[in-house]
């Protein structure tokens, strides 16, 4: 299995690139001037790589029923240093607003409201689209009490989903997304700790601020029985924050050797570990990204309107993957036929799938992404 996988990575590049080049050729979407491109571009091919991992992680579960990390190592990376990086990415971007900010004041409330457009109305989306799959699956009975049904559903509405978070009694609901909304919790977490990261910064902030956005992140990482070394990549992008900010790497990091140089890391951490949640492989992503953050854009490939265009699905890709994947094996071949796939016949499928995946992701940025997104930031512009 283990070589198949590899053989099929360059044609599922292959259709990758022709899916987007066709997609926003059919659904036209416009890019916006940012001022850090190839951080966009970067998280396109990141949603991607979570893609990859959970379709081998389904190849395994189809087989065995057991719901594992891959045994690669790249394939494991795929999921686990990507979640890294993204940790990375929001800390880098909201404590480099923090030190931007002007005026010395922030408006709090816009802010919490910015973030709810941002990424609960495609969340939600998501989740109806759970909710529906569940009461199909429970034939649309009612199989547990209706508080455990409502303690659940609440549970997926505010992103506190675990693999004990069953629907209606579904066992394993969580396949359904290939469970990737544990992250979430932690975002939202960080988001909420901000104006205390702006106090340490000697940031003017209110104090009532402080205290009740504090008290809103205690609360999340006490539901969501938070691990502490999920926030070391967050440390990692305030790090990169505070170096940027000192302007000593402007230019020097996007030469040509330092591409280089974040490719032999990369290389070495995927041939070292299994995983991208140790100490010393989040120093190693936390470096790569202080390259790239430094404008570094891989040969150009970061900065290309192809990666740009790429990046702005990165949030649908993120959440609907697997919810395709799980219609995929369950619906359309069947649970019991995609048991019997030969590993050239799944990794077809998984080809397959790309441009419906991709095509789908478009769609929703721009039908539900980008007008959300939109609204929040007229709110802004008429408060100003």
């Amino acid at each position: 299995m283990n070589f198949t996988i590899y053989v099929f990575l360059l044609p599922i590049l292959v259709v990758l690139i022709i899916s987007v080049l066709l997609v926003n050729r059919l659904i036209k979407t416009d890019l916006s001037e940012i001022r850090y491109p190839e951080i966009d571009g970067l998280r396109g091919y990141l949603a991607f790589f979570v893609f990859l991992h959970h379709s081998y992680i389904w190849q395994v579960f189809l087989k065995t029923k057991n719901w594992e990390d891959p045994a690669s190592n790249l394939f494991n990376q795929f999921g686990e240093t990507t979640v890294v990086f993204f940790f990375i990415i929001t800390a880098f971007l909201f404590t480099t607003k923090l030190f931007n900010n002007k005026t010395g004041v922030i408006d709090w409330s816009d802010y919490l409201k910015s973030r709810f457009f941002r990424l609960f109305p495609m969340y939600f989306f998501s989740v109806i689209i759970i909710f529906f799959l569940v009461a199909y699956l429970t034939q649309f009975t009612i199989r547990v009490p209706f508080i455990e049904n409502l303690k659940s559903t609440l549970s997926w509405l505010f992103f506190n989903v675990s693999k004990n978070s069953n629907l209606n009694g579904l066992e394993d609901t969580f396949i359904l997304n290939s469970g990737i909304t544990w992250t979430l919790p932690y975002e939202w977490t960080f988001y909420f700790l901000l104006p205390l990261i702006a106090l340490w910064f000697k940031i003017k902030v209110n104090l009532k601020a402080v205290l009740a956005f504090t008290a809103a992140a205690a609360v999340i990482m006490i539901i969501n029985k938070s691990s502490l070394r999920h926030f070391m990549p967050f440390v990692g992008g305030i790090i990169v924050a505070i170096l940027l900010n000192t302007k000593k790497f402007e230019g020097i990091l996007k030469q040509k050797k330092y591409t280089l140089l974040a490719i032999l890391l990369l290389s070495i951490s995927v041939y070292f570990f299994n995983g991208g949640r140790k100490p010393i492989q989040i120093v190693i992503s936390s470096v790569v990204f202080l390259i790239i953050a430094s404008g570094n854009n891989f040969f150009g490939i970061l900065s290309s309107a192809f990666s740009r265009k790429f990046g702005q699905i990165t949030y649908s890709l993120y959440l609907l993957h697997g919810i395709l994947l799980f219609i995929i094996f369950y619906f359309i071949i069947g649970l019991e036929r995609a048991k019997t796939l030969t590993n050239t016949e799944f990794w077809l499928v998984i080809t397959a799938s790309v441009f419906p995946l991709i095509l789908i992701c478009q769609l929703t940025f721009k039908y539900i992404e980008l007008p959300l997104m939109s609204i929040s930031k007229r709110n802004k512009t008429k408060k100003t």
